[in-house]
């Protein structure tokens, strides 16, 4: 008999620690899972397959940091251990991996790609933890090459300065040569607009030479009846030539005859004069009147008288000797003639050059008409030209004005601004090692947790005072041989059993609390509240499992279970409420759980006295209508059983 009574107690002692069990195996086991010598366990391989330093430089950065438990090896080891499960993931830096990051610094860049495989069916977790670390990895690369492109950029900023110092020179020699360039303008416009009006000038003297050229031309056509006059000269003076060269012979001719005919008239008159003139003479003085035979005779000597009369013109010469020496000097005046005539034919025979020389002449007053006339127009295209070029150099001079005036503005205020830049850019002086973490996050935590266990802790305690009380009905309860006394089915008075089950749940939670503060690293912040949660939680729980239990039997279990179930999912200790599917959210507030895990962690994590008085208001509310409800039930039964 006392034997059995010995192993009632240790029945009875196992369900009182199966809540502390329950919590601490899981919390033991999972307290720190990120912590070193946990996360620097889960396995991973790495290729380096990168031909310069950086993939080197990778692998040895997460060595470093002692987050995973790192391999390297090549490929076909690698692809092996991640699909056997030796490798949680595979890490492969290609071989341009260096390549890639200075190309940075270069005008054609390329992204530095790190290939990630996770093996997700091993452990999903495990895939999310060091898929965490690759992140971290990824962002100091990011860093570093951000500082290495700021490097580079502050570099090329800091010389800024010194570049614009450079402008400035180069504006100031810009700016003298813009004002002689102003200058020339001005000149030049001067000179185009003088031009523009003494080619009018010109262009007209063009004018009245093509219109001279054209009258000229007009004029030379006619000479084409020169030409005519100058061929009928010609024939004319040839004519005349033969006319006076048979005229010399004949007249030659006919002065020999007379120069003969005079002789013998001269001897004629002479012997008529001796002769006839007596007779006349005395006829005349004999005869009054005379006859027509007398007459004659007497004209015939005075003819004769008269041929042998000084002509006093001549002197002594008698009109014989005039008749002849006239018919020489006839004679010397025809060869005159006739020479003249030869020599005004030879002249004429010279007018044929003439000829050719005024057709020469027409040909060349007609091309010198073309000339003047295509000089002109020509003129005229070129008086336009000017003028356009008078118009371009009049607008060249005011937009190299206004450029002038632009390059000493700008000048002015490069000058200016040169000073603020200079200011400026001492801002990015030391930017390169400002960019390796250009934003510090301090973490100032709201009240803090230390641990993953303590995170999770409020939860499973929770979880465990929930199973344990089923554990303790399933147990104590329904035991067939009635071991358990006043915890069995069949004691008579409800009550008492309803109370001890809420004392033994009471001790319970006492030993879970001690025992949980004993083995794990709990950082308790209010141990008063801390047990009275545990009693409060635990009776509880208690209550709503009386209830079930004793009213329902194997459905109240069953409910149970349900219950626990729903609450591991919709109470909000593990994911935030907010992430869970939409059902679930609607059950949170009705659980009683989501109230115990925010009552617990007041007392381990941080305390809020109006937190820890809302929730703890809750409980106690849920636990006064259970017990009220079962105690009545309870007096109900017994007065049954009275009857």
């Amino acid at each position: 008999m006392k034997k059995k009574n010995y192993f009632n107690y240790i029945v009875i002692l196992a369900v009182l620690i199966i809540p502390f069990m329950y919590s601490f195996f899981y919390l033991k086991a999972y307290w720190n899972p990120y912590g070193e010598g946990n996360i620097d366990n889960l396995p991973v391989a790495i290729i380096n397959s990168d031909k310069g330093e950086k993939g080197s430089d990778l692998v040895q950065s997460i060595l470093d940091s002692k987050k995973l438990k790192i391999s390297v090896v090549d490929e076909e080891e690698a692809t092996d251990g991640l699909n056997n499960g030796d490798y949680y993931a595979v890490i492969n830096i290609p071989e341009n991996f260096t390549s890639d990051l200075e190309s940075a610094k270069e005008e054609n860049k390329t992204h530095a790609t790190i290939t990630y495989s996770p093996n997700q069916k091993s452990n999903y977790l495990a895939s999310q933890i060091i898929n965490n670390v690759v992140s971290v990895v990824e962002k100091n690369l990011d860093n570093e090459v951000n500082s290495n492109i700021i490097e580079k950029l502050e570099d090329t900023v800091t010389s800024v300065p010194e570049q614009l110092e450079v402008i400035e020179d180069g504006f100031e020699t810009l700016s003298d040569g813009t004002k002689k360039l102003s200058e020339g303008s001005k000149q030049l416009s001067e000179g185009t607009t003088s031009l523009n009006e003494n080619y009018a000038k010109f262009n007209d003297g063009l004018n009245t030479l093509n219109e001279g050229t054209t009258t000229l031309n007009n004029s030379v056509k006619e000479f084409n009846a020169l030409q005519s006059g100058i061929d009928e000269l010609t024939s004319g003076t040839t004519k005349l030539k033969n006319g006076s060269d048979e005229f010399t012979i004949k007249f030659s001719e006919y002065t020999t005859g007379v120069n003969t005919v005079l002789k013998g008239t001269e001897s004629l008159a002479q012997y008529v004069s001796q002769t006839v003139c007596p007779l006349a003479n005395k006829i005349q003085k004999e005869q009054k009147e005379l006859n027509a035979q007398d007459k004659q005779l007497v004209d015939l000597c005075n003819a004769a008288t008269s041929m042998l009369t000084p002509i006093e013109k001549y002197g002594n010469n008698t009109v014989l000797n005039y008749l002849t020496a006239s018919s020489s000097a006839l004679v010397a005046g025809n060869k005159d003639l006739n020479d003249g005539i030869h020599e005004l034919a030879t002249s004429v025979n010279t007018l044929g050059s003439v000829k050719t020389k005024i057709v020469d002449l027409q040909n060349g007053v007609e091309t010198l008409a073309t000339g003047a006339n295509t000089l002109y127009t020509s003129s005229l295209q070129l008086k336009n030209g000017i003028s356009t070029l008078k118009s371009g150099a009049s607008t060249l001079n005011s937009g190299i004005y206004t450029l002038n005036e632009s390059v000493i503005s700008a000048k002015n205020e490069l000058s200016e601004k040169l000073g603020d830049t200079k200011e400026e850019v001492k801002k990015v002086e030391n930017l390169s090692t400002y960019s390796k973490e250009p934003v510090v996050v301090n973490t100032t935590p709201v009240n803090e947790v230390s641990s993953y266990g303590t995170a999770f802790s409020p939860f499973f305690i929770s979880i465990a005072l929930w199973v344990g009380c089923l554990m303790m009905f399933i147990v104590l309860y329904y035991d067939k041989n009635e071991r358990f006394g006043i915890f069995g089915i069949n004691y008579s008075n409800k009550v008492k059993r309803s109370f001890a089950y809420h004392g033994l749940v009471t001790v319970a939670s006492i030993l879970l609390g001690i025992m949980l503060q004993a083995f794990l690293d709990f950082e308790i912040t209010n141990i008063f509240t801390y047990y009275l949660s545990l009693i409060l939680i635990g009776n509880t729980f208690m209550a709503i499992m009386n209830f079930l239990i004793i009213n329902l039997n194997d459905i109240g279990k069953f409910i149970g279970l349900i219950l626990l179930v729903l609450q591991l999912a919709a109470a909000g200790g593990t994911f935030p409420i907010e992430t869970v599917t939409k059902g679930f959210r609607w059950l949170h507030p009705i659980l009683p759980m989501t109230y115990t895990n925010k009552l617990l962690k007041e007392s381990l994590m941080t305390f809020e006295s109006n937190l820890f008085t809302k929730n703890i208001l809750i409980i106690l509310g849920i636990c006064l209508v259970f017990m009220i409800i079962n105690l009545l039930l309870d007096i109900y039964r017994n007065k049954k059983v009275e009857k």
